[in-house]
């Protein structure tokens, strides 16, 4: 019976940490829709939820020595079916909250950002307490199945690995984020049954007394969380330099960090009870590995598999593993060890919350300070000093402390002899010719560089993805702005979302609107903004105001004028976050911005994605504007969708321009009938959906030219097949 029950409890508790995983992927997706995609929208949705943790492991300690805890599996029980309970009312919240939003920032734009703070919190706290109160509520269910706390622990963050990958790329991509969110409830409500069936067969624990972990084990539980999560920020900067910014890469990094976690876990016990002052040689050797895997993990984009195949995710995230595996191990087998260390319940929840404290502190300050200030690489190794300061801290002994100080002296030669110089002489991504470095700002969530080439080129790079540059292949930019400022009535307010090196905003600017508002959600790109001639200083321009916000969130407040003309050129669209700017809800907002005659350009990087992908954003673009048309630059190939409610026309340029108006309507290759017929039988991007965060590496791979496989179809459209 024992070994029946053990291994319902494995299960459940797997079960109960992959629905834990898929329920703040889809906040966080709701949040970047309800905020807009920012900094300051995530920091509050991670900040709530490890309040929210935080709050639970308090909790369970208060009520441990309450009857509330004589049957431990109707506690557990319980906290399911309210993390699934309030994790459904979690969407039309947020929902509720940006409306409210809009109307605040209206009439207050200064308390909008409180409102948001404090909206969210109150949604995402609940459940996240539910679940912060689970792992200690555990410490009451691991006697009668004579299993250990830390081994539970391990199972919960291996379901929690399952339910990322699956909820990434199976549930998601194949359900859409409603109903992957009604399987995450039915996960959480079918553990409670599970739990409230078996509680009788539990034998109830004693009413405990409060008892109080030491002051070293909540300091090190501290420390523990703050490196984590520090050092997940870290890396995960340099492993999105060399794969890119999509959830894919957001994924394999989550993985790559939780599955060591989980291992970490299982070796505790066995170590602990071998080794009772391990912990003084455990934290040192950790942080030396931390600093022995930084360089190589910096230098990731310089031997990064690039192929498009459907097992490229595989490799990756192997590649990822084997570089964070062993580190992030070590770092795994702290907490674990404190907890079966502590024992009760009460002291196992005053554990959870230094270690949930620790997170957001390591969250907050790596982000916001470290970053920066010191840079990715350096943050790194500032958390291994912090390992073996820690391990230093668990002894008194001589030799064990010689050891800790050797292994740091010996993790930072290593990590000084193998610099990369990431973030300082280099820029992570880059691997077709030198550059030389102009700037490089290493934000909260992004690292922004300016490079020029031999030939006198600048280039704008975002965590290693070439965003803009003034080569010719960038000589589409202009006419981003051009041709909506031609096809617009009239020119009166302009809107620019994503700046970029600002060709595009000066492309508008040069038609003469009497107020052109700029928006990106990134503020070191608008810092960079004077190192790129080509934008002729437009943001000197006094009709010209910029702002930082995400786009969305722009037109969602209903801020400034209605629009005779919004251009947009995101992140590429199988960016994490970017579905967002192609969805047919961005769309309909603004079409709502829009003034009558008005006029809205799309980029449309068909060098980027897959032919679906261009159909899809294609089809989206023109159910919101029935007339729609597809320029191809004659430089670049790229396209650009201009569209409007109404029919329209271009009108004569009063600037000059490098193409003449001959060759600028023979670049127009599909009027509204030619881009009806390429937008046939494709889907309607949504927010539920997330079609363009899918991949498709599949498709890609059958088209290794991406722009050729889309301007073949345009060509067969164009000549009747």
């Amino acid at each position: 019976m024992i070994g029946a029950y053990r291994m319902q409890l494995f299960a459940a508790v797997a079960v109960s940490g992959a629905a834990a995983l898929i329920w703040e992927v889809l906040w966080q997706h709701h949040t970047a829709l309800a905020l807009g995609v920012s900094t300051y929208g995530t920091a509050i949705t991670l900040a709530s939820l490890m309040t929210g943790f935080a709050i639970g492991g308090y909790l369970a300690h208060r009520l441990a020595s309450r009857r509330w805890m004589a049957r431990p599996l109707v506690a557990y029980g319980a906290c399911e079916i309210a993390i699934a309970v309030l994790a459904l009312i979690v969407p039309a919240g947020l929902l509720a909250v940006s409306v409210i939003d809009a109307w605040l920032f209206a009439v207050a734009p200064a308390l909008a950002p409180a409102f948001q703070l404090v909206g969210t919190a109150l949604l995402l706290i609940p459940p996240a307490t539910a679940m912060g109160a689970t792992i200690p509520i555990l410490a009451a269910c691991t006697d009668p199945a004579r299993i250990q706390l830390g081994r539970l622990y391990g199972i919960n963050i291996a379901g929690a690995v399952i339910g990322i990958l699956l909820g990434t790329f199976v549930a998601i991509p194949r359900l859409g984020i409603f109903w992957t969110g009604v399987i995450a409830a039915a996960l959480e409500l079918a553990v409670a049954v599970w739990a409230f069936g078996q509680s009788a067969a539990w034998v109830a624990p004693k009413s405990e007394t409060s008892t109080t972990p030491s002051f070293q084990d909540l300091a090190l539980s501290f420390a523990s969380g703050f490196a984590v999560f520090c050092l997940e920020l870290s890396w995960f900067r340099s492993v999105r330099a060399a794969y890119q910014s999509t959830t894919e890469t957001f994924a394999i990094v989550l993985a790559g960090f939780l599955l060591p976690l989980a291992l970490g876990a299982w070796l505790a016990r066995p170590i602990r009870g071998r080794f009772p002052a391990g912990l003084s040689f455990v934290l040192p050797l950790a942080g030396f590995a931390v600093l022995c895997a930084g360089p190589w993990i910096e230098r990731l984009d310089r031997f990064a598999p690039w192929a498009d195949s459907p097992a490229i995710a595989v490799i990756r995230f192997v590649l990822v593993l084997a570089l964070m595996g062993f580190p992030i191990t070590l770092m795994g087998i702290v907490f674990p060890w404190l907890i079966e260390r502590a024992g009760t319940v009460s002291a196992v929840g005053r554990l959870y919350t230094a270690n949930t404290i620790g997170a957001v502190a390591g969250a907050l300050v790596g982000a916001f300070v470290l970053l920066p200030t010191i840079g990715a690489a350096r943050t790194s190794g500032a958390i291994a000093l912090l390992l073996v300061a820690a391990g230093l801290a668990t002894t008194r002994r001589l030799a064990p402390a010689l050891v800790a100080l050797g292994l740091a002296a010996a993790g930072l030669f290593v990590a000084v002899e193998l610099d990369s110089g990431a973030g300082r002489t280099r820029v992570q991504g880059t691997r077709t010719e030198p550059w030389k470095l102009l700037s490089v700002d290493e934000g909260p969530d992004s690292t922004v560089a300016v490079v020029e080439t031999a030939s006198g080129v600048r280039t704008l790079i975002i965590d290693g993805f070439v965003t803009a540059n003034e080569a010719r292949a960038a000589h589409y930019m202009e006419y981003m702005g051009h041709l909506p400022a031609l096809a617009s009535r009239k020119l009166q307010n302009a809107l620019v979302i994503c700046f970029g090196t600002g060709q595009t905003a000066n492309a508008v600017r040069r038609h003469g609107p009497e107020r052109l508002d700029i928006v990106d959600v990134n503020p070191a790109v608008l810092r960079a903004a004077p190192l790129f001639p080509s934008n002729r200083a437009v943001l000197e321009d006094p009709r010209v105001r910029a702002t930082v916000m995400d786009g969305r969130a722009w037109l969602r407040r209903g801020v400034g004028p209605p629009y005779d003309l919004i251009t947009l050129e995101p992140m590429a669209p199988m960016f994490a976050g970017t579905n967002n700017l192609y969805s047919i809800e961005f769309y309909e907002l603004a079409r709502r911005r829009l003034a009558p005659g008005g006029i809205v350009a799309q980029w449309l990087p068909f060098h980027l994605v897959p032919p679906s992908n261009s159909a899809a954003i294609a089809a989206t673009f023109q159910k919101a504007f029935p007339y729609s048309r597809l320029f191809v630059d004659p430089m670049s190939t790229t396209g650009i969708l201009v569209g409007g409610v109404e029919p329209w026309s271009l009108r004569p340029s009063t600037v000059p321009l490098d193409l003449d108006r001959a060759q600028i309507d023979a670049a127009f290759v599909l009027d509204e009938d030619g881009v009806r017929r390429l937008a046939r039988g494709a889907p309607i991007i949504s927010d539920d959906n997330q079609y363009l965060s899918q991949l498709r590496r599949s498709e890609r791979a059958r088209n290794p030219n991406l722009s050729q496989a889309s301007l073949e179809i345009i060509a067969a459209i164009r000549a009747g097949r």
